[in-house]
């Protein structure tokens, strides 16, 4: 793909140039989540990573202008709908450099829908047009934000089943775990969405999540994530249905110590965990100085639904291997065996699985933890959080005027004037105008060029644990 930065908006932005006021000096626009977004509280991330990828230093030269202007002639049919003048003249002045102001909340703050969470303006009365063309980039900001989001939420939803349950919170930062990494669209988005679920979970096995957040938010391998052995059909089924209780046994041997998860439905499930592990392997399972963790990846006939199946299969390992019921009245079981559901999930079908275990009287904690790949990752878009980008002011002659849309659709009103995001007596963050006695949240965290602000991933993530 191209590095070329003029090449990096929409389309018909780059004709803008020619459609504002021609006494226009400047463009402020901001970024929401717009109120009915389907998560109504949620970590902001991701800005800074696009700031480091597309924003920062030098980001394109004269070469780069004359490439645009080859493919904009052949792209609009005409050769006067790119500004070519403006970016040679924005070269000859910058040196590449964006003369662009970024102010944002920082991230990992816990955020509503409805509030400026950054805005981006000109700083040079020369280049209003500039603002726009940034906008692109700057609206992909959704996706890291939106996996945070969701994978938050699941967060709440877990934390508050275990509450119910009379289990601790010790484990809840382990038990989402992303399988992601194989349905994401392309490596990078792998990278992006899977950090953002780091923000709140400490368990991935998208390896590409720990090397974003290294690379561009400084994250120390040490702690950032983890991971545990694990099985796959493709081992389960190597010695056949004859071998697969044989195969068990020698796993528990080579790995005698710590978590181990074993995928149990290649054949019949039912057999499985009553017969496999609840007669033939039980006293080495109870031996082994860790965890052996049963995953179901698919449903039965019997059980045609996630919730019913992991009831049953929870029954049937309490039949086998016994606990002990805690204070609230829910049993739990034996420390050396837990579960896990990863298949075809998201945070419904999570919610199910929890309530009807709840009603059969067993503890969330029994869940080592639940498995999101295309749900947590892929099966969202710019609309699950209603994210939107709009110009609120604009800058003639001096003098900045409100600029707004108001469709009659009123969901889709956007703000006006210079907007500050601010803090209420409460904590409560709000937008507003920008007037002397109030104090912005918001910080500039990039200015011509330069980022200003390098936050860790340890901030943030520090910001975002507020409230567990």
């Amino acid at each position: 793909m191209s590095k070329n930065f003029l090449l990096k908006t929409d389309s018909y932005k780059i004709t803008h140039w020619a459609q504002y006021p021609a006494n226009t000096e400047a463009v402020l626009s901001y970024f929401e989540a717009r109120k009915g977004a389907k998560f109504s509280e949620f970590p902001l991330y991701g800005l800074q990573g696009i700031l480091k990828t597309h924003f920062v230093g030098e980001v394109f030269n004269e070469k780069d202008i004359e490439e645009a202007a080859k493919i904009f002639k052949l792209h609009f049919g005409s050769d006067a709908v790119f500004n070519i003048e403006g970016w040679k003249r924005l070269y000859a002045k910058y040196h590449g450099k964006l003369p662009l102001r970024i102010k944002a909340l920082p991230e990992g703050t816990i955020v509503k829908p409805g509030i400026a969470l950054f805005t981006v303006e000109n700083t040079d009365n020369d280049f209003p047009w500039l603002t726009n063309v940034a906008e692109t980039l700057l609206m992909q900001m959704w996706y890291p934000t939106t996996v945070a989001a969701q994978s938050y939420a699941v967060k709440k939803l877990i934390a508050r089943y275990l509450d119910k349950t009379g289990a601790g919170r010790d484990a809840l930062s382990f038990m989402l775990q992303d399988f992601g990494f194989r349905g994401a669209t392309s490596f990078e988005a792998a990278g992006i969405g899977g950090s953002a679920h780091l923000v709140n979970f400490l368990g991935t096995d998208t390896l590409a999540a720990l090397e974003y957040a290294h690379d561009y938010y400084g994250a120390d391998y040490d702690g950032l994530a983890y991971s545990v052995p694990a099985t796959e059909h493709s081992v389960m089924t190597a010695t056949g249905r004859e071998g697969e209780s044989d195969l068990v046994g020698r796993l528990i041997k080579q790995y005698p110590t710590g978590i181990l998860s074993v995928v149990a439905d290649s054949y019949d499930i039912y057999n499985f965990v009553s017969n496999i592990m609840g007669v033939t392997y039980r006293e080495a399972i109870l031996a082994r100085e860790g965890v052996f963790v049963v995953r179901p990846d698919s449903v039965t006939p019997t059980h045609p639904t996630p919730e019913s199946e992991m009831v049953d299969l929870l029954e049937r390992l309490w039949a086998s291997f016994g606990g002990t019921v805690n204070d609230a009245g829910y049993r739990l079981l034996d420390s050396h065996v837990r579960t896990l559901f990863g298949d075809g999930i998201d945070i419904d079908g999570i919610d199910l699985i929890l309530d009807a275990i709840t009603n059969a009287k067993f503890s969330a904690a029994n869940f080592a933890c639940f498995g999101m790949g295309g749900g947590l990752l892929q099966k969202l878009n710019r609309d699950t959080q209603r994210c939107a980008i709009k110009a609120c002011a604009q800058k003639r002659d001096g003098k900045w005027y409100d600029c707004f849309k108001e469709p009659l659709d009123t969901s889709k009103k956007s703000m006006h004037g210079m907007l500050v995001t601010t803090r209420d007596v409460d904590g409560t963050l709000y937008t507003t105008h920008n007037l002397p006695h109030i104090k912005d949240a918001m910080i500039t965290v990039y200015e011509n060029g330069e980022l200003l602000v390098d936050q860790t991933f340890a901030e943030i993530r520090a910001r975002a644990a507020i409230g567990f």
